[in-house]
This record gives structure tokens, sequence and C-alpha cells, in this order.
């Protein structure tokens, strides 16, 4: 009984546990090896259809133009000349008082994403068209004055000359704007948006150096655009659009406007 007890199993039962153990193990490497191999083909199923799904980018380039219209409160003009009373504070002193309205023009580069996000940067010229300080009056700049109230006007001696000299800002514009509808589609799409534009505003005069300053602001866009071709690939195609924007708030005396234009716009894939 004791040698029953102590003696070992055969060498057949070693080997048949042995078989199955790997049969266990290979049927385990298995069940895993295809388990990798289905949650790779899903995530790859996966991506490839996020790939797909990603909207088309295009480009943008659109030339612009139109009419400018002053609009705020001001106590100098564009920085270059000041109003105060005759206790030296400063007098505010309506737009359409200091500025007539005049013109603007420019190009802008950008990007449209996800068919509804437009990104551009340009360059954008204004013409100041401002009144003759030579002959102005206290009726013509600030009606509203205290009646004995004096306005000293004091500031580039070139604005005071009978010929007015030559005013003009150079701008770079940053816009952010968000189409309603999908202009790739669609023939139409209203926008709005944000802009900020820095640049140089400089006057110029006959027999006078020139005198400039540097100035920002910010600003709201809002306008359509209408799609009137596309080429057959769908690869490109043109809109026209009205370009519209209001600055609402400006570094020191810039002058400000409401910008009211079109412009013709060409979208392109690479």
């Amino acid at each position: 009984m004791a040698n029953c007890l102590t003696s070992k199993p055969p060498i057949g039962i070693y080997r048949s546990i042995a078989v199955v153990e790997v049969e266990r193990h290979m049927r385990s490497t298995t069940k895993t090896t295809l388990l990798v191999v289905l949650l790779v083909c899903v995530i790859a199923g996966t991506t490839n259809a996020g790939l797909v799904k990603v909207p088309k980018r295009y480009n943008v380039i659109d030339f612009i133009g139109g009419y400018s219209l002053p609009v705020g409160k001001y106590d100098g003009l564009a920085g270059f000349v000041d109003f105060e009373n005759q206790a030296g504070r400063p007098v505010d002193i309506d737009a359409d008082r200091l500025y007539d309205p005049s013109y603007h023009f420019g190009f802008n580069y950008g990007q449209i994403r996800n068919n509804h996000i437009l990104f551009s940067v340009g360059f954008r010229f204004t013409h100041i068209d401002h009144i003759s300080l030579a002959a102005a009056t206290v009726e013509d700049l600030a009606p509203d004055m205290e009646p004995g109230d004096a306005l000293t006007i004091s500031g580039y001696q070139m604005f005071f000359e009978p010929k007015k000299p030559s005013v003009n800002m150079y701008d770079l514009d940053f816009n952010l704007n968000y189409l309603f509808s999908n202009v790739t589609e669609f023939p139409v799409a209203p926008y709005a948006g944000v802009g900020v534009t820095g640049g140089l505003t400089a006057a110029t005069a006959k027999g006078y150096d020139s005198e400039s300053r540097i100035e920002v602001l910010a600003r709201v866009n809002f306008g359509l655009e209408f799609k009137f071709w596309q080429a057959a690939s769908k690869r490109s195609f043109l809109t026209v659009a009205s370009i519209n924007s209001y600055d609402f708030v400006a570094s020191g005396d810039r002058p400000r406007h409401l910008y009211l234009g079109g412009a013709l716009k060409y979208y392109f894939r690479p």
C-alpha cells in the first residue's frame, strides 16, 4: 500500500497533462490574438470613417471696396489736432462734423474650416476726408457749447492751411467670421464675426514733414455671400459678398467707421 502511495504516475500521464496544458494555452493565445485583431480593425475602421467625415477645407482670396461713414465722437482729429474749451478740457465733437464720408479698398487671404468658420488676414486702405480747419467756426464744430465759451484748436500747422492735407489709413486686418450656412453646398450664406485692425494713420501735405501714428481698433463684421459660379470638379467657386463692419472701439483718436461695401471672393482647394 505504501509503495502505491509513494510511487510516481506513469510517464504517459505527464505527457497527457502537458498536451492538455499546451492546447489550453494555444486556445487562450488564439482568443487573445483574435480579440486584438478585432479591436485593431474596429479602431482602424473608426479612424478611417472619421477621416472621411472631415469637411474639405477651402482657401479664399477676396478683393473688397466700398463706402466709409465716420461714427462716434472725438476730442481730436486722427490724433493730430486737439479741441479744448477755455478751461483746457477736451471737447467732444461728433464724427460727422469732423469727417465727410469717404471710401476704402483692400484684399484678404483666408481659409474656411468645418464649412462655416472663416479665418482671414489682409490689407485695407481707408481715405479720411476731414473738414477744413482753416475756416471752421465754433458753430461748425461744437454748436452745443455754452454761449461765450471759447474753442481752442491746437495741432500740426498743416491742418490750418487753406488746402487740406491728405490723411489716410494703412491697416492690417485680422478677421474671424462664422457662416450660418455651408457656402460650399448652398448658394447663399449670411455671416457675422469680429475683426481686429492695426496700422498707420498718416497725414501728408506739400511743404510739411509727414506725420503718422500707429493705432488699433476692434469691430464687428456682418454680411451675406452669394455663390454664382462653381467648377465642375467642385474644387473652386466664386461668390460676391456684402462686406460690412462697424468699428466699436479704437485706441487714441483714430477715426472709426461704419464700412459698407462688397467683395469678389474666390474659393479653391489646393
